[in-house]
């Protein structure tokens, strides 16, 4: 007779959040397309047959992905309507330290935009929120794209621009440095709002 002791569920999750990790690592370096599952698997301590056991397919894998990191984001730093330049401050930290976070999301951009999570209607909500302050719901979207992008500029941004003002971008004292500006543009931006 089998015996169930969760054994199995706990090793099963274990290893589709192995998977789900090194995927990540994968998608954000090489995107979709340059993706490779063996090299998925061998990050994983797994195997390719697993994957495509667990997965079905790499775009359905890089849709968990996409699921995963996007909403992550979304639920850890939302929209703060209300603290614009301290939402873009906490924006920025949170790609620091998630790095591939950002990435995953401009690869879907630039190759699967219809996969992953539809925060539509969160956004929406906060486009909506904003746009008695703003004007009107289109110059709303735009203030959030443009802050949104600026948030992201400064891991995107060439790094001969960004130390040529003599210093080391990737200190920490220069990444504060830049933090406190983007948190002042972003201030000067929505005062006026």
């Amino acid at each position: 007779m089998f015996h169930y002791d969760g054994r199995m569920a706990r090793d099963a999750d274990a290893t589709r959040e192995r998977i789900l990790t090194a995927a990540a690592h994968e998608f954000a370096e090489r995107g979709l397309a340059g993706a490779r599952i063996d090299r998925i698997a061998a990050g994983a301590a797994s195997n390719v047959r697993l994957i495509y056991s667990h997965f079905g397919s790499k775009e359905n894998l890089f849709g968990e992905v996409l699921n995963r990191e996007l909403t992550a984001l979304a639920e850890t730093v939302p929209v703060d309507v209300d603290d614009l330049p301290g939402w873009v401050g906490r924006l920025f930290d949170y790609h620091r330290v998630h790095p591939a976070a950002v990435r995953i999301s401009l690869w879907r951009e630039l190759e699967r935009p219809e996969l992953g999570p539809d925060h539509s209607p969160l956004y929406a909500e906060k486009v909506a929120a904003m746009a008695s302050t703003a004007g009107a719901a289109d110059t709303a979207v735009d203030l959030l794209v443009l802050l949104y992008g600026m948030a992201q500029a400064w891991f995107f941004t060439p790094l001969g621009l960004r130390r040529s003002d003599g210093s080391d971008p990737l200190t920490e004292e220069r990444i504060s440095a830049h933090r406190r500006t983007l948190v002042a543009a972003t201030r000067a931006l929505t005062d006026k709002q």
